[in-house]
Parts: C-alpha cells; structure tokens; sequence
C-alpha cells in the first residue's frame, strides 16, 4: 500500500514523534494528513502545512469515531509519557485511548493501523539484543505497564476483529525536538544537574527520530508487517557517558560527576520529596536512575528484514543536526 494521497489520521501530532510523522507525511510523501489534536491552537503551525486540524480528544469516543471516518490509514501516537502520572489519569489515556481508537479503526474499515509503543513493554530485563520473542511484563511502574496493556488492546483487534496492525516499538528517541533526550537532557547539562549513574558505564541503544520516522512510514506501506510488533533502534552501542558527553561539547561542559546507583538511588527519592514539598518537577527521580543504571539493548534485526528498513542517520550525525537544531532554537548560544 502506497501512503500517497491516501489519508492518514495522526493522534499525537502536536507532540514530538507524531509532529515530526506528520510534517514527513504532509511534505514529502503526498498524504492527505488528518489531526486529531486537543489544542487546535498548538496545532495551528501544521495547520499552515495543510494538514487538517480535527479537534478532540483520545478519551472521547465520539471524537475519535468522527476524526477516524474516511481514514485509510492510522497513526496512533498519543501517550501520556510522564512517568509521574497519577495511574489512573495515564491508564485512561494510554489504555482507554487506545481501546477507543481500535473501535473507531474497526467500524471505519481502516486499512492500516499502526501503534506507537515503546521498548519499555519489557521492562527492566539486562541483557543485549532483546527481540520480539521475548514476553512484555508487567514491572510496576504506570508508564511502562500502561504500554504493555495498551498492545494487548491492539492485538485483540487484530485476533478478533482482523484490524490489520503494526506495533512499533522504539527505544530512546533522540534529535530536534525530542523532549526527554534532547531538551531536557541539554537543559541539565548546563545547569550541571546530570550525573553518571557508575560512571556512565550502563549501555543502551538510540534510535535518532528521522530513522524513526523513516520506519513508521515503511509500517504503513509494507504489507508483511501487518501482525506484527518491531523493535526500532540505531543499531549501534552507546554509553550514557559517551550519550552526556556528546550534549557537553555542545555546551562546553567537560566533566560530569558521578555516583554508584545505591547512592543515586538514595538521592533521587529525597529529590522527589523535595519535589512534592515545592510542586517544581525534579529532573532526577527514581525512574531516571533506573534508565540510567539498565545495561541492556533491543534488537532491530526483525524490523530491517520485514521492513527493508536501515537506519540512514548514524550517532555523529544525529548528534551534529540536532546541535544544530538546539542552536536555531535558543538553547545554544
């Protein structure tokens, strides 16, 4: 299936994956792009694309059935990342969101739905090269097992009902944009608030957002990929050091301390403490030293064989053209 003039209805297209799927589709693949967005005001810069504005929200079943009439093809972007959600606020919208946009595909006869997971469905597990045969879990915290309910909502669509889905399962997406691995990450290094967990041993794989996006749009054209769920990252072995330092150069920061996770761990439960005492958001928290102190990686061999799919962009030159985007927006001087 060919994504030209066909047309595609994005959740989350005010946010970063889905802003930059959006703009991909809209200007360079011909689609006829469809926003279901809650603020039609943040959505006015893809509105002057040409990108059709639908007000509503994901929780509303009403609006999705209306946003997802005449849809051949849908996006599902929409998530409530924050680790810190109240549970029952996030499972609403990850789980009920979900749960409302496969009904809506299912009685619209979409010809495509793809899902925007997370490598997070298997929870703490460390070890290298995690592929799709390994089970997602349940770890505990609201984020992650929100994901994991959320594919089994889209899979049951699949089995039942014959939606034909992709799940798409990133790692941690990086570049222009990217709020918790770009913004936030150069924001804490200047305000020397980043510190290694053990020295910034712990390993992970990236996955840089054009390559993502690249991905998402193969998911919709790729017809072996229907029944699928895909682990998308760079491919490549990346420290957290060498992850911080690379965000340093660009700041002119040369050293970053350093503290053994027990220690770590100690000091971001009285962060959040203090947190809860003064209502500011604390960059480091418990899940954060978590992330920090995993030593695993995910495997993208499945997505490059089903997709025929390589990651175009590799760590230097995603690191250059997102310096390069923080310097146009003013967190560079």
């Amino acid at each position: 299936m060919d994504v030209q003039d066909k047309t595609i209805l994005i959740t989350g297209a005010t946010g970063f994956i889905g802003g930059h799927l959006a703009r991909r589709l809209q200007t360079q693949e011909d689609a006829r792009v469809r926003a279901l967005v809650r603020s039609p005001q943040k959505a006015a810069p893809l509105a002057d694309l040409g990108i059709e504005i639908v007000p509503g929200d994901i929780t509303d079943p009403d609006a999705v059935r209306e946003a997802t009439r005449g849809a051949d093809i849908v996006y599902h972007a929409a998530a409530w990342a924050d680790e810190q959600g109240d549970r029952d606020a996030v499972w609403a919208v990850n789980v009920g969101g979900t749960q409302h946009m496969v009904d809506a595909a299912v009685a619209e006869g979409v010809a495509r739905f793809i899902h925007l997971s997370s490598c997070a469905v298997y929870g703490s597990l460390q070890q290298m090269d995690i592929d799709e045969t390994t089970p997602t879990r349940m770890s505990g915290r609201v984020y992650h097992d929100s994901k994991v309910a959320a594919e089994e909502v889209v899979f049951a669509a699949y089995r039942d009902h014959g939606l034909p889905v992709v799940v798409v399962r990133p790692s941690q997406v990086y570049g222009p944009g990217s709020p918790q691995f770009t913004v936030r990450v150069i924001e804490a290094v200047k305000a020397g608030k980043i510190i290694l967990v053990d020295g910034g041993k712990h390993f992970f794989k990236p996955i840089y957002i054009d390559n993502l996006i690249d991905a998402l749009v193969l998911c919709a054209t790729v017809d072996d990929a229907v029944g699928e769920a895909m682990n998308i990252t760079d491919g490549y072995v990346v420290t957290w050091r060498e992850f911080f330092e690379a965000y340093g150069r660009m700041a002119g920061v040369t050293s970053f301390p350093s503290a053994p996770y027990p220690a770590a761990y100690v000091y971001a439960i009285f962060k959040e403490m203090m947190s809860k005492i003064t209502g500011k958001r604390s960059s480091i928290n418990r899940e954060v030293v978590k992330t920090f102190h995993s030593h695993n990686s995910f495997s993208n061999a499945k997505a490059r064989r089903i997709l025929g799919w390589e990651p175009a962009v590799d760590f230097e030159e995603g690191m250059r053209r997102t310096e390069a985007w923080l310097r146009e927006n003013g967190y560079l001087d």
